[in-house]
């Protein structure tokens, strides 16, 4: 009973961690408001991504979009020093 009872409550709390978090997050993405937003939204679904599926596949997408972007990045730089190198 107690371990069900602790495991409810740090589940609890790992849910409301993430929610402000994502909230938080995209409260820094306003136009305006200085900070990280984009990097605290990845921090909130992937803490969330634990407990719901929605935010899984959110964090899932964003990381392959992510890694889409460094394979481009890393192709244009071998291409650039390649020619100029």
């Amino acid at each position: 009973m107690i371990r069900a009872t602790g495991y409810l409550v740090w589940r609890l709390l790992r849910i409301l961690v993430g929610f402000t978090l994502l909230i938080a997050g995209i409260f820094l993405s306003l136009p305006g408001i200085p900070g990280p937003g984009i990097v605290v939204i990845v921090f909130g679904l992937g803490i969330l991504s634990r407990d719901f599926h929605w935010a899984e596949r959110i964090h899932t997408y964003l990381h392959q979009k992510w890694q889409q972007v460094l394979n481009r990045y890393r192709r244009t730089s071998a291409t650039r020093e390649n020619n100029h190198g």
